[in-house]
This record gives C-alpha cells, sequence and structure tokens, in this order.
C-alpha cells in the first residue's frame, strides 16, 4: 500500500516537476486539476454510462489536454514574465475558483463511488496478496518517470521546453518556436 500511494505522490510530483521546469510557475492548482479529471472520469464513466477504456481515453488523451491548453493560453502565458508574488496569487486563485467550480457541478454532499480496478484479483508477492490495481500504479508512476526523463532529456522537444524556462529569446534565436 506504501508503495502504491508512493507512485500516486510520484505522478503527481512529476506533473509539478514538468509544469515548473518548462514555465518557471509553481503551480498551486495542479491537484485541483488532477481532482476535475477525476470528476471529469466519474461522470463520463459513472454518470454517462461509458465504458472504463474509452472514459480514460476521453479524459486523459482529450479532455485534460483540451483543459491545459485553455489554462495555459488563457491564464498562464499571462503571467510569464510576472513577479513571483502574482504567479503564486494567480495560481492559487485558479485553485480557489476550480475547487468552487467543481462544488457547484459535483455538490460535496452527494457519494461518488467508482468501483475498484481488477476488483478482489490479487497476486502473492513474496507471501504478500497484492491487489492489481496497486501492481498497475507502480507500472504507471514508473512508465510516467522513465517517459518524462526521456523526453526531456533526450528529446529536441525536450530540451526547448526547458530552454524557455532559462531563456525565451536565445531559444527563439537558435529556431525554437517559444509559444509552441
Amino acid at each position: 500500500a506504501g508503495r502504491s500511494a508512493s507512485g500516486i505522490y510520484a505522478i503527481a510530483a512529476s506533473g509539478l516537476v514538468v509544469t515548473y521546469t518548462t514555465s518557471g510557475i509553481f503551480n498551486f492548482a495542479h491537484g485541483a486539476f488532477g481532482m476535475l479529471a477525476a470528476f471529469a472520469y466519474w461522470q463520463v464513466n459513472q454518470g454517462w454510462g461509458v465504458p472504463v477504456i474509452p472514459s480514460v481515453i476521453l479524459v486523459v488523451f482529450v479532455m485534460a489536454p483540451l483543459f491545459g491548453a485553455v489554462i495555459e493560453r488563457g491564464i498562464m502565458r499571462g503571467i510569464e514574465g510576472a513577479s513571483e508574488v502574482v504567479k503564486i496569487v494567480v495560481t492559487v486563485s485558479l485553485m480557489v475558483a476550480l475547487l468552487g467550480i467543481a462544488n457547484v457541478i459535483w455538490p460535496p454532499d452527494v457519494a461518488r463511488p467508482v468501483p475498484p480496478f481488477f476488483a478482489g484479483k490479487t497476486v502473492e508477492i513474496a507471501g504478500v496478496a497484492v491487489p492489481y490495481s496497486r501492481i498497475l500504479t507502480m507500472a504507471i508512476a514508473i512508465a510516467v518517470a522513465v517517459g518524462l526523463r526521456l523526453v526531456l532529456r533526450r528529446t529536441r522537444l525536450g530540451v526547448a521546453m526547458r530552454a524557455i524556462v532559462d531563456d525565451r529569446a536565445l531559444l527563439q534565436l537558435n529556431g525554437g518556436r517559444p509559444g509552441r
């Protein structure tokens, strides 16, 4: 259970690190983005009855990137170059706004349980029954860490993403497109 929880924390931390590495902004609303994705998954899967795999694909590969793009274009680009205080206030305000919006759309007095993945299926490791869902969590955390490392360190896109924070103008002089 501890390793599974640490996998979840690692995935969340990876998002914060990538955001800060590529934008120079520590996004205090990062957890609220995850909350909205979880509620969106519940809505699509449980509320509208869409099967698990299409629900995951819709939320993770369509809704979340669109939401991120809107926030980045509409808010985060506007605070580039602003003081650290402004960046903190904007991201904390965004977090509070997203929490409020979620409370309006999904009132907190209604339970929204989600059936567990691989319900009741376990594998025995060193004499301990480990649920498949925990193994999946750890595998995803490892895949995310390795994938981010490879993208940020070994691809032109990753180098350009990191270069934006260091010197946007220099990146542009070298043929990079900071807006992209």
